[in-house]
C-alpha cells in the first residue's frame, strides 16, 4: 500500500501518541507486577503491550514490533516464577519499558519515521540479555520471522535475535521523509479552535446584518467573515483528521490475516471521511483492530464450511465509522458463526448464580460476557487467543467513558458497537434559555418550534400533565429547567422545540429561544462522558456558557416529567432538596457537575475555589461539601483541614472529588478530615447520594 508523505507523518503521529501512552500504562501494571499482581495487572499489562505491537507493525516497524512481543513473553514468565528469577525479570521488564519511553520520545522530538536503532539494540539487550551483543553489526544478516499479517509478528529466538537492519535503514532514510510538525498542547489547539469557531460566527453574523450594502465595511464584513472561516477550518485540521487516517492500512491487513487463515473475506468499510479528533480515532484504531482479528479468526468460517451451510464461499466483513452529536461510534459486523449463546450462558452459570443467568435476555448474556472477560473456545490461536479481544475491547471503552453492544444470530453473524466521547467535535445547535440559564440542543435533533401563546387549543391540560398537539400527534409537554433538574416551571415559558430522538419525540417548553450556532464544546474527561445529560460546554460570542445536552437522555428526562396544571391539585410537600456546595475551579466541570447534581434534586451553590468555597458556606451552612482537590488560591485539602478547624463546620459532610485514584492522595483527604472520596470518572448524583446515605445525611 502506497501512503504519501502528509498521511505516513499523520499516522507516525498517532503511533507516538498511542505510544507515550502505553509507556505510560506499561509502568503503571509494572509496578503493580512488583507487588506481586500476576493476576489483571499481567493480564492488563499483556493487553496494552499487544495493543502497541499491532501498531508498530501495521506501520512496518516489524523489529520494534517483535521486541514487543517479547516483552509480553518477558511479563507472562512472572507466572509461577521463584522469587530470586523473577527480581532479575522485573529489572529487565522496567528497563526495556523506560528504553521503549526514551525511543518513542526521541521520535516526537525528531519528527521522525523510526525507532532510533541504538534504542533499539539496547531494548533488544533488555530483553534478551545473553542473546543480544551490546553493538550488534549494522551488517547483520536479516532474521525472517514465520510469514503472516503484520499485525502479529511471530515472536524471535531467544538464540537468535532480530537484527536491528531494518530499524537503521529506515533511521538513515527518516530525515529525508519527515514532513515538519510541531509539537503544540492539544488544549491550546481545542482552545484556539473555540475561539476561531466563535470569530467565524461572529463574523458571519455581521455580514449577515449588513446584508446587502454597498462600500467599504460591507467589503470588509465579508472578506472577515471568509477570513475567519478559513481560519477555523485550518485549526480544526490540526485536530479533526478523517478517519480514513486511523484505517491506513486495514485493508492489507485484514486481507494477509484471510490469507493466512486460509480464508476469503470481503472487506468494506465506510465513513472513511468522518472527522474526529486524533486521540479517540487513536483509541477507536486499537479496539478496531481486536475486533478484526477476533471477527476473522473465530467468526468467519473457511470456505468449505461457508458452502455446506448454504452461504458464499468469500465471508464478509463490514466496518462502519460515523460522528453522532459528541460520539464517535464503530461497528464491526461479519456474516460468520456467531456467538453461541448456549454455550455462553453455560460457562456464566457454571461460574456463578445460575438463576440469574437464565432470566436474562440474549442481548444481555452477551454483554455481561464482553465484560466478564472469558473464552467458550477449547482452542488458542497466535492471531487473538481464545478470542478474549472483545474483552479487552469492552473495558477499554469503558475506561475511555464509552460503551459497548454485542448482537449475534448463531449461524448468521455478529455485529459489534462501539462508542467512544469525542475530545472535540463541532455541531450546529439551537442555543435555548431557561431559568436563567442557556443551554443547546444539535439543530439535527429539532423537528419544528412552537409559539406557545399562538399554539391555543393545541396545548392541553390533562390529568396528567400538559400536551401539545403537532400534526396527528399528542406529545408531553415539559419544561426543560424541570426536565434537566434546574427547578420547577417559570411560567415564562414562551417556546415548544419539537424534539426527536431514537425514535421517540416530546415537546420542551423553553424561556428563549436564540440563533442555531457553531458549537465546538469542551469536553469533560470522566464527567461529561457519551451517556451523559451534558455532552460539553461552549462559550457564545459574548463570554456566556452554553451546556450542550443529549437529545436522548433528554427525552429519557422528559418521560417522567410533566408541567403540572393549574386544576390539578398540589400535590404533598416534596422532602427539602440537600444544599450541596460544589468547589471546582474548572467552569466546564462545574457545570457539568452542576447539572448531573441539580437533575436529582440537589440545590447546588457553586464556587470556583477553596477560598470561594469558605465565603459560600459562611454565608449559609450547607448539608454537604462536595470539593476538588487540585484548586488556585485553596485547595481541596487545605479547605478540608480550615473547616474541620472550626466549630460551626468541624462535623460538615465533606466529600472530595478528583480525577487521581492512588494510596498517596486518598491518605491525604483522610488526614486532612475528609469524609469520602470519589472518583470523577466514577462520579454521578446517585453515586452522591449513597455515599451521603453512608454518613447518615438524607433529606429532611
Amino acid at each position: 500500500m502506497t501512503i504519501d508523505a502528509a498521511t505516513r507523518a499523520r499516522l507516525v503521529g498517532l503511533f507516538v501518541a498511542e505510544a507515550e501512552e502505553t509507556v505510560e500504562a506499561l509502568r503503571g501494571y509494572a509496578s503493580a507486577l512488583r507487588g506481586g499482581d500476576t493476576g489483571e495487572a499481567l493480564t492488563e499489562f499483556g493487553r496494552v503491550a499487544h495493543g502497541l505491537k499491532g501498531a508498530a507493525a501495521a506501520l512496518g516497524y516489524t523489529e520494534l514490533a517483535g521486541a514487543l512481543h517479547d516483552l509480553e513473553d518477558l511479563a507472562l514468565g512472572l507466572r509461577g516464577e521463584a522469587a530470586e528469577a523473577a527480581a532479575a525479570r522485573h529489572g529487565r521488564i522496567a528497563s526495556a519499558i523506560e528504553l521503549l519511553g526514551e525511543g518513542v520520545a526521541r521520535m516526537q522530538a525528531a519528527s521522525a519515521d523510526a525507532f532510533p536503532a541504538d534504542v533499539f539494540r539496547r531494548l533488544q539487550a533488555a530483553v534478551w540479555p545473553d542473546a543480544v551483543p551490546a553493538e550488534a553489526p549494522a551488517a547483520a544478516p536479516a532474521a525472517e520471522h514465520p510469514s503472516g499479517p503484520a499485525s502479529e509478528p511471530a515472536a524471535p529466538s531467544p538464540a537468535a535475535p532480530a537484527p536491528v537492519a531494518g530499524v537503521e535503514e529506515r533511521s538513515a532514510r527518516a530525515g529525508a521523509e519527515v514532513v515538519d510538525r510541531l509539537s503544540v498542547p492539544a488544549a491550546d489547539v481545542d482552545e484556539a479552535l473555540r475561539l476561531a469557531a466563535s470569530v467565524a460566527r461572529s463574523a458571519a453574523q455581521l455580514h449577515e446584518a449588513l446584508g446587502v450594502r454597498e462600500g467599504a465595511l460591507a467589503t470588509s464584513a465579508q472578506a472577515l467573515a471568509g477570513a475567519a472561516s478559513g481560519l477555523e477550518g485550518i485549526i480544526a485540521s490540526l485536530r479533526l483528521i478523517p478517519a480514513d487516517i486511523a484505517l491506513a492500512g486495514l485493508d492489507t491487513e485484514v486481507s494477509e490475516l484471510a490469507a493466512r487463515l486460509g480464508k476469503q473475506v470481503a472487506l468494506s468499510v465506510g465513513g472513511r471521511a468522518v472527522r474526529a479528533d486524533r486521540r479517540t480515532l487513536q483509541t477507536a484504531r486499537g479496539l478496531l483492530r481486536h475486533l478484526v482479528r477476533n471477527a476473522l479468526d473465530h467468526g468467519v468460517e473457511p470456505a468449505p464450511a461457508r458452502v455446506a451451510a448454504g452461504k458464499p464461499a468469500t465471508g464478509r466483513l463490514a466496518i462502519g465509522v460515523e460522528a453522532v452529536d459528541s460520539t464517535l461510534r464503530v461497528e464491526v459486523a461479519d456474516d460468520g458463526a456467531g456467538f453461541d449463546v448456549g454455550a455462553i450462558r453455560a460457562e456464566l452459570a457454571r461460574r456463578g448464580d445460575r438463576a440469574r443467568v437464565d432470566s436474562l435476555s440474549d442481548e444481555e448474556v452477551l454483554h455481561h460476557w464482553a465484560f466478564e472477560g472469558g473464552s467458550t473456545r477449547a482452542r488458542t490461536t497466535d492471531v487473538s487467543g481464545r478470542g478474549m479481544g472483545l474483552s479487552a475491547v469492552a473495558q477499554l471503552a469503558r475506561a475511555a467513558g464509552g460503551g459497548i453492544q454485542v448482537r449475534s444470530v448463531r449461524g448468521l453473524g455478529s455485529t459489534v458497537t462501539f462508542a467512544l466521547p469525542l475530545e472535540v467535535y463541532a455541531v450546529e445547535a439551537l442555543v435555548l434559555g431557561a431559568a436563567g440559564r442557556s443551554f443547546a440542543l444539535p439543530i439535527g435533533a429539532i423537528e419544528r418550534s412552537v409559539h406557545l401563546e399562538s399554539a391555543g387549543k393545541a396545548v392541553h391540560d390533562g390529568p396528567t400533565g400538559r400536551t401539545l398537539a403537532v400534526g396527528e400527534s399528542i406529545l408531553p409537554l415539559v419544561a426543560l429547567a424541570e426536565a434537566v433538574g434546574a427547578g420547577r416551571p417559570t411560567g415564562r415559558e414562551r417556546f415548544a422545540l419539537v424534539v426527536r430522538a431514537e425514535g421517540g419525540m416530546a415537546a420542551v417548553a423553553v424561556d428563549d429561544v436564540g440563533a442555531v450556532t457553531g458549537l465546538v464544546p469542551t469536553a469533560v474527561p470522566g464527567v461529561a462522558q457519551a451517556d451523559a445529560l451534558v455532552t460539553g460546554l461552549a462559550r457564545l460570542a459574548d463570554g456566556t456558557p452554553v451546556a450542550l445536552l443529549n437529545p436522548r437522555l433528554l427525552l429519557v428526562r422528559a418521560r417522567g416529567v410533566r408541567i403540572a396544571p393549574a386544576t390539578v391539585a398540589a400535590p404533598a410537600p416534596a422532602p427539602a432538596a440537600l444544599d450541596v456546595v460544589l468547589a471546582e475551579d474548572s467552569l466546564a466541570t462545574r457545570e457539568v457537575l452542576r447539572v448531573l447534581l441539580e437533575e436529582q434534586g440537589f440545590r447546588v451553590r457553586l464556587a470556583g475555589d477553596g477560598e470561594e468555597a469558605l465565603q459560600r458556606i459562611g454565608e449559609a451552612l450547607p448539608d454537604v461539601l462536595v470539593s476538588d482537590i487540585n484548586m488556585p488560591r485553596r485547595d481541596g485539602l487545605s479547605l478540608t483541614r480550615a473547616l474541620r478547624a472550626r466549630g460551626d463546620t468541624h462535623r460538615l459532610p465533606i466529600v472530595l472529588l478528583t480525577s487521581q485514584d492512588d494510596a498517596a492522595t486518598r491518605t491525604a483527604g483522610a488526614a486532612a478530615g475528609a469524609d469520602a472520596y470519589l472518583i470523577k470518572s466514577q462520579f454521578n448524583a446517585s453515586v452522591l447520594q449513597q455515599t451521603l446515605a453512608r454518613l447518615g445525611v438524607r433529606a429532611s
